[in-house]
C-alpha cells in the first residue's frame, strides 16, 4: 500500500510506501517520521498513488491561481 503523505514542515504532498517508518522530503530536507503526518489518500498500487498525488498537486494549483 502508499499513502499520499504532507510534509509537517513545508507542507507539500509526497509518496511513501505504508512499510517506511520515515522518509525525507525532497522539497525542504526534513526528515518525516511517517506515523507523526497526515495521510491524505491511500492507494494500491504506486501508479494508482501517482495519479492521486498528481490531482492533488493540481487542485492545490487551481486553488492558487484562482
Amino acid at each position: 500500500m502508499y499513502s499520499v503523505i504532507i510534509c509537517y514542515r513545508c507542507g507539500q504532498y509526497l509518496l511513501a510506501k505504508d512499510s517506511q517508518k520515515t522518509k525525507q522530503c525532497p522539497y525542504c530536507d526534513a526528515r518525516l517520521v511517517l506515523v507523526q503526518t497526515k495521510k491524505v489518500r491511500r492507494a494500491e498500487t504506486a501508479q494508482q498513488a501517482s495519479h492521486l498525488l498528481r490531482s492533488l498537486k493540481e487542485k492545490r494549483r487551481t486553488k492558487t491561481n484562482e
